[in-house]
């Protein structure tokens, strides 16, 4: 899949584009189908509406600046995009229901790429439903992990996909469609790289709305808000104890419902004597309201380091305090009580 990135290269955009001729075409639907044509980017808004005549039909998308607009039928379900700005659009529906757009040079190379993400998304997908069937909680950890593998693989092409395509309108349009999934770290990439791309206004206002939202909930570099909750074993344990003895707390927050939490837990309990070693006070505070459960994914988890529980759950003052919007959530807070690293991952913590 590298080498792909690297042939691609970039395509300059049209500063307008002259109308152009779509045409549309099916095996499956029939005469007077209701279709929906929808502007998707800059902003979407309905652009027309019309039926089919016998099975097909012609439209002519307006000229001005590079666009990108969608295609709707609803029975069978169709929805094609179209990167419009290059000349002819053709749009067939097979008899097996594959959907097939065929256009300018952008349009192909979201096809070749898309292609060439498909096997990686399909395990993806595969490893998904597993999680969902499985049976116990190591056969859940274990289609978690292989799932979040691929998920990354995905994720990883589609940013490096989308930077090398930022001064076209096919990388504004990835970077505007798939702003729900980008991280705080892919966003660190995707601004400067649409920063300087006037035709992409939206995309890069889209970006920013994200990054606004994200700071939100970061904590890096501010106090750690002080609390004082229940330990297993009954005593109250406070985060000012934990930072008297130690230069670093590792403030871990999960429930024994989350998949990843517990995968979480396997995974820092074999590094628990070592990295306390370093001065790193261990500590990890469960949102579970129902104590049981609880203390039985402790034992099962076999966690050596202080366990604490906040009986409020996600709605309680403790998560609202740390702004915790999914689990797990990590914090790091040195000697001076402040949050020096947030969401940090045990690769990074032993690098530290």
């Amino acid at each position: 899949m590298k080498h792909l990135f690297f042939l691609i290269g970039s395509a300059a955009l049209p500063a307008l584009t002259q109308a152009q001729q779509l045409t549309f075409s099916s095996a499956l639907h029939q005469s007077s189908e209701k279709v929906s044509i929808y502007r998707e980017w800059p902003t979407r808004q309905l652009q027309d509406t019309l039926h089919l005549s016998g099975n097909a039909f012609q439209y002519t998308l307006p000229a001005g600046a590079p666009a990108v607009y969608s295609v709707h039928l609803r029975k069978p379900f169709v929805d094609a995009v179209i990167l419009a700005g290059e000349g002819p659009v053709t749009i067939s529906v097979t008899k097996d229901t594959q959907v097939v757009v065929k256009g300018g040079v952008l349009q192909q190379r979201w096809k070749d790429f898309e292609q060439a993400v498909a096997p990686d998304e399909k395990l993806w997908n595969e490893w998904g439903r597993k999680y969902e069937r499985g049976a116990n909680l190591d056969e859940k950890l274990k289609a978690n992990k292989e799932s979040n593998r691929y998920a990354e693989k995905v994720q990883h092409a589609r940013l490096q996909f989308t930077v090398l395509n930022a001064d076209n309108l096919l990388g504004a349009w990835m970077g505007y469609y798939y702003a729900f999934a980008w991280s705080p770290a892919n966003l660190q990439q995707l601004l400067p790289a649409f920063r300087k791309q006037t035709f992409a206004k939206a995309t890069f206002d889209k970006l920013q709305e994200k990054q606004q939202e994200a700071d939100k909930y970061n904590l890096t570099g501010k106090k750690a808000p002080a609390f004082e909750l229940p330990a297993i074993d009954g005593k109250s344990v406070s985060l000012q104890q934990l930072m008297k003895d130690h230069d670093y707390v590792l403030l871990d927050v999960w429930a024994s419902w989350c998949t990843p939490c517990r995968a979480t837990n396997r995974k820092l309990a074999p590094l628990h004597e070592k990295l306390s070693k370093k001065g790193i006070a261990f500590v990890s505070v469960s949102v579970d309201e129902k104590k049981d459960l609880w203390e039985k994914a402790v034992a099962a988890d076999k966690i050596p380091w202080t366990q604490l529980r906040t009986s409020e759950g996600m709605k309680g003052e403790f998560v609202q305090q740390y702004k915790v919007q999914s689990l797990p959530a990590t914090f790091l807070i040195d000697k001076t009580g402040t949050i020096i690293r947030q969401h940090i991952e045990i690769a990074d913590l032993e690098k530290l």
